[in-house]
């Protein structure tokens, strides 16, 4: 009984840290508008529906981990970056719901798209027929459900640490696009040039 009462003190206080130092980070800057997380979620979906990054809404409200948000956490959104949910960007994409995965640019100048080009060569178009269908070309795609104790990341959707510890790309974060599908392509030549990992053919 002692310890259980010990561990709940903990607990609260732990999360009352917790709480405390994302209000820290906010209180540097501006917030145009708050969003709180919803299952299914991905930091990457918010950033994009919000017109912001990863690392703006990261930096904003002291997230260790931007693999890593939960159901009812409230995040301020940077102010300048605030896009009214629903509404196209500026490439076209419309971000529809929290559940949906909306194109993002990894970097200046290269898109998800122009990387599996790049890497894939001809076998392109139908890895990005697969990679629109597993996440959306979204890099921080990611799918709660536990298949043997892994879950499916990133662009392509590999089970990690499952497969992606299998892959030459085992030290980088599966959500970093090109190594995502730099080990997809790996995956792809070593079943013999086929999709069969795949849900989506």
């Amino acid at each position: 009984m002692v310890v259980l009462v010990a561990l709940i003190v903990f607990a609260a206080l732990g999360a009352g840290s917790f709480f405390a130092g994302s209000r820290k980070a906010e209180a540097a800057v501006s917030c145009s508008s708050y969003y709180t997380v919803v299952s299914g979620d991905t930091l990457g979906q918010i950033a994009a529906r919000y017109h912001s990054s990863v690392q703006a809404i990261a930096l904003a409200n002291g997230i260790p981990n931007v693999n890593l948000i939960y159901p009812g956490q409230n995040f301020c959104i940077p102010a300048g970056s605030a896009v009214t949910p629903g509404q196209t960007t500026a490439t076209g994409t419309a971000s529809v719901s929290a559940t949906s995965a909306p194109t993002v640019s990894v970097s200046a100048g290269s898109s998800v798209t122009s990387m599996i080009e790049q890497v894939f060569g001809p076998y392109a178009p139908s890895a990005l027929r697969i990679a629109q269908c597993e996440s959306g070309l979204n890099p921080g795609a990611y799918n709660p459900v536990s298949i043997g104790g892994s879950h499916a990341a990133g662009v392509f959707q590999i089970l990690y640490p499952g497969t992606w510890a299998g892959t030459s790309e085992a030290a980088a974060s599966p959500y970093d696009a090109m190594s995502n599908i730099l080990a997809a392509h790996e995956i792809f030549v070593r079943d013999g040039y086929s999709w069969r990992e795949w849900t989506c053919q």
